[in-house]
């Protein structure tokens, strides 16, 4: 296999890809309690295909701040546009739905808000101090925004006691401007970069979605960016079309890619690496007990 040989095109949706319809009883107890407490899941925002099997197993990933982004990145599906006032009430209410599910780790993400004088960092950091205050509290990971380098917003979410700081790559550098507009892919690097260097608990975590049109050799050279970066955990999926809206696949990656890109990574450094063609950012299960004990920092 060759690093220089590039994802191949294709129009049909492969084998691997093709999911069995959910249960509608699989989702019931989630869905319920997002509903009672007037909740949102990027599983149901983004239009996972994991979302059944997650609910299913008693995971669910948290959107808060709204449901509109003020971004407009050509591969994800949540609704883009002016959003509302954050909602004060908002924390409170998670952690009240965290407790009832009895969930012991909790993954907490939002759209992107450059409308925020802060990004959003504020409202962040509320919701991981109520949440560390169920007892016991469960392990918080928050999948952030770029705060859009605003000032002071990486140590308002850091100074809240998050154990999982996640940002997601997302993809090569080459295709940055086409894809996320917005975004800076050296300015992601260098929170999470900065996010290692400021907090001496956090462990840092990131993900990229592939069959955008990138090469073998930008997806490694991306890896051996985010462990330049000193990032702790990575994630790689295949992007997925949700919509006509969005951008179209150009090509879709075998499962023995996949396994291939995972070892490579895991010889970088990685402590844990999740790859496969269903992969999310959000899909992996990290003991950090185990990491932590065999990492001290």
């Amino acid at each position: 296999m060759t690093s220089s040989t590039a994802f191949r095109r294709s129009e049909r949706l492969p084998v691997w890809l093709r999911r069995r319809i959910p249960l509608l009883g699989e989702c019931t107890r989630i869905e319920r309690t997002v509903r009672e407490f007037d909740l949102r899941t990027i599983c149901r925002e983004a239009l996972c295909p994991n979302r059944a099997e997650c609910y299913s197993r008693g995971k669910a990933t948290f959107i808060i701040l709204g449901n509109v982004c003020t971004r407009r990145c050509r591969f994800c599906s949540v609704s883009k546009g002016v959003p509302q006032p954050p909602d004060g009430a908002e924390a409170a209410r998670l952690a009240r739905a965290v407790d009832r599910l009895g969930l012991r780790h909790v993954i907490v993400t939002s759209v992107t808000r450059d409308d925020l004088p802060d990004g959003g960092s504020g409202h962040y950091a509320g919701v991981i101090s109520a949440l560390k205050r169920i007892d016991p509290p469960p392990v918080v990971e928050v999948l952030v925004p770029d705060f859009a380098g605003k000032p002071g917003a990486l140590d308002t979410v850091l100074e809240a006691g998050p154990d999982i700081f996640s940002h997601n790559i997302e993809t090569i550098e080459r295709l940055y401007s086409g894809m996320r507009a917005g975004a800076d892919y050296r300015w992601s690097l260098k929170l999470l970069r900065e996010a290692k260097r400021r907090s001496g608990e956090v462990m840092t975590k990131s993900a990229m979605l592939l069959g955008l049109g990138e090469s073998l050799d930008e997806v490694i050279e991306t890896l051996a960016d985010l462990r330049r970066a000193d990032c702790d955990f990575v994630a790689i999926g295949q992007y997925l079309r949700p919509g006509m809206a969005q951008t179209p696949v150009v090509g879709y990656i075998p499962p023995e890619r996949f396994s291939w890109l995972e070892e490579r990574a895991r010889e970088m450094g990685f402590l844990e690496v999740t790859a496969g063609p269903l992969v999310r950012s959000s899909y992996q299960e990290i003991d950090l007990e185990i990491h932590r004990a065999a990492n001290p920092r």
